[in-house]
């Protein structure tokens, strides 16, 4: 068996190759310091802090004394915890138009998630909660991770979502003539979707997802347009609940919003057209928010260059002014906003670059920082030990240089991850560090910030203004936010769907 320093050692290199790493957490002792430590409650921060590892879990947090000897000292960083996506789709190609996805096996699916769970876990996010799979590829992922097999975030999966007929999860923009014979819950009627339940559930499911509403990136749906009824959705949750489990619901339209939260779901994804009513069922419920504006951003910024159809840019065009504004309501109100990106229609590994939405909506960068720790922990019924650097919590930490309380963008570029103890990703070229670790060094990772241009200014009757992600990350206005959708790039030739190529194992804008 492998030395805790080897094996650690193994985990990091493999991390720097993009190759697979076991990551099973060693009960020696291990020490990580840095320049300061952010208490995500507080907004504090803990100088010259000393964090004391053992079975992947933090058992003290105090300050680093001249004698101590550590193993991680990864310099002129701030530590915070390892950060929480609540919206993921890790199995599958990037950005696949319906087309491309018929055409991708379920073997290719599957070896495309180990990448994207790889690039997603370099970009600081330890946990996710993917929401919608095809043919169980989620749940051997999961497991894969889980076993240290494969390099990846912890995950949480939905297997497939729950669909009416012609709804968001249908096939619905092939021929009546053209049948598919690929694993999907299409169920109508409360006892389809008890027995469509139960078929996730049997299969290995931690959640369920229901798509109350059309959607964006579905022909011929409609996001306003409520499809599930509430004794539909209710059979769903009663069917989750009876083996501890909860429900997530796709519902961008009010009146799909409000139908979901009184039956009983836990989350509502998007929440694009949020009400005064909307929001007091919310609270009322207890239930969480999960908005993913970047997702609509990014659609239209790429427009057809980015192999987007029209209906997907026309409805991102409508949904995007209308999810900034509900965030924004949202906020006021104190909704609990828990972070999800959507990650799939997006490149993997750009997780982080939301957080400047989240704070253009009205949200202090640690607040939008809390939403992708506690809030996202609370969601998940894993407040006991994840979102935070406490004793008995898993030692999930990220590393990031300048004040991510004060701007989130630091976010963008993690200097270093840790999983449970285990170094997994380290970035040595971080100017002024005395960082050091007992390993090589591997090779530099380059990951660049979107070059994209400001959105243009824009809003009707005062308001917050909403720019493109990287711009800025000051704290919103109060008052209704109208965004004005920026436009998109200038068309290249043959430019791939998700805006992006790989370099290094990590995605750069180009």
């Amino acid at each position: 068996m492998l030395g805790a320093g080897l094996s650690l050692l193994v985990s990091a290199t493999a991390a720097a190759a993009g190759g697979p790493a076991e990551l099973a957490p060693t009960a020696q002792l291990v020490t990580v310091t840095a320049r300061r430590l952010l208490d995500i409650e507080t907004g504090r921060y803990l100088d010259h802090p000393v964090l004391r590892i053992a079975g992947g879990k933090v058992v003290s947090v105090g300050l680093r004394m001249a004698s101590d000897v550590v193993t991680y000292d990864l310099g002129e960083v701030t530590l915070l915890p390892g950060l929480i996506d609540c919206h993921t789709h890790l199995v599958g190609g990037e950005g696949l138009s319906a087309d491309q996805a018929l055409r991708e096996t379920t073997a290719r699916a599957a070896i495309e998630g180990v990448a994207n769970a790889a690039a997603t876990l370099r970009a600081g996010f330890t946990t996710v909660r993917d929401v919608g799979s095809r043919d169980f590829a989620d749940v051997a992922l999961r497991d894969a991770i889980a076993s240290g097999r494969v390099l990846g975030p912890r995950m949480l999966v939905a297997v497939s979502s729950l669909s009416v007929t012609g709804g968001h999860g249908d096939w619905n923009d092939l021929p009546a003539d053209v049948t598919v014979r690929r694993y999907q819950a299409i169920a109508d009627g409360p006892a389809e979707v008890t027995r469509a339940v139960r078929q996730n559930l049997k299969f290995g499911a931690d959640w369920i997802k229901i798509l109350v509403t059309g959607g964006v990136t579905s022909m011929g749906t409609d996001p306003q347009q409520a499809d599930y009824t509430e004794e539909e959705i209710r059979a769903a949750v009663v069917a989750a609940r009876a083996r501890g489990k909860d429900v997530a619901a796709h519902a961008h339209g009010t009146t799909g919003i409000l139908r979901a939260v009184r039956a009983g779901v836990r989350s509502v994804e998007h929440a694009s057209y949020l009400t005064d009513e909307a929001i007091a069922e919310v609270k009322r419920a207890g239930a969480f928010i999960v908005p993913n504006p970047y997702t609509n951003y990014y659609i239209v910024q790429l427009g057809r260059a980015g192999g987007f159809a029209d209906y997907e840019i026309q409805k991102s065009e409508q949904v995007y002014a209308r999810k900034m504004d509900s965030l924004h309501r949202a906020v006021l109100a104190g909704v609990q906003v828990a972070y999800g990106t959507d990650a799939g229609v997006q490149p993997h590994g750009i997780n982080a670059r939301q957080l400047s939405l989240y704070v253009q909506a009205g949200m202090t960068p640690l607040q939008a920082l809390q939403s992708a720790t506690l809030v996202a922990a609370r969601l998940l019924r894993q407040e006991a030990r994840l979102g935070k650097l406490q004793p008995g919590y898993l030692a999930d930490i990220v590393a990031v240089s300048g004040d991510p309380a004060a701007d989130v963008q630091t976010l963008e570029q993690p200097v270093a991850v840790l999983k449970e103890g285990a170094l997994v990703f380290w970035q040595p070229r971080l100017q002024g560090s005395s960082a050091t670790v007992p390993l090589p060094a591997p090779a530099a990772v380059r990951a660049t910030p979107p070059a994209t241009p400001a959105a243009r200014a824009g809003t009707e009757g005062g308001g917050v203004k909403a720019v493109a992600p990287g711009v800025g990350s000051k704290p919103a206005n109060a008052g209704a936010v109208r965004p004005v959708v920026p436009g998109s790039p200038a068309k290249k030739s043959q430019a791939p769907r998700a805006g992006s190529q790989r370099e290094g194992g990590v995605d750069v804008w180009r």
